[in-house]
């Protein structure tokens, strides 16, 4: 009895590991954290905040994914606030992410990774900033695309 148990206990532990080597070899997403410190500034409309940075994994520098970032406001109002990912020569920009307190933000766009990411908030209506939410950035893998399919061309026929 106590051998059977053994068995269906090792089993199931196989079936566990072939699933949980399949569901890490897919990749889906890559998280980079981009530490951001809790800041209160002003300036100009239109000028830009440095908000902070992080380093890309050399395996991932010209990787092209596509980033969500997740941005949660505190009590305060910035309206017209817009966050900006950047990244090597790309970029992708967040509208809105101060315009309602307490409000949590998630959207993205498709970017090319370089060497290093960076977060800055380019001042809305009010001049001012005080984003001082974490952020995260997932780069979700872009779906593969297949290449198309060859259209034979009409053969020439000569006489």
């Amino acid at each position: 009895m106590r051998v059977r148990q053994l068995v269906a206990f090792a089993a199931v532990a196989a079936v566990a590991l072939m699933f949980g080597s399949a569901a890490e070899a897919e990749d889906p997403a890559t998280v980079i954290e981009i530490p951001i410190q809790e800041i209160y500034t002003t300036g100009d409309v239109g000028s830009s905040v440095a908000m902070g940075s992080a380093g890309v994994a050399a395996e991932l520098a010209g990787r092209s994914c596509n980033v969500v970032a997740t941005v949660t406001n505190q009590e305060s109002v910035h309206p017209g606030n817009t966050l900006v990912v950047s990244s090597g020569d790309s970029s992708v920009s967040i509208t809105g992410i101060e315009d309602v307190a307490g409000a949590v933000t998630t959207d993205g766009g498709t970017i090319t990774l370089g060497e290093t990411i960076s977060a800055a908030v380019v001042l809305g209506d009010d001049g001012a900033t005080s984003l001082g939410s974490s952020l995260t950035v997932t780069c979700e893998a872009l779906p593969e695309t297949k290449p198309a399919l060859a259209t034979p061309a009409e053969p020439t026929y000569t006489g």
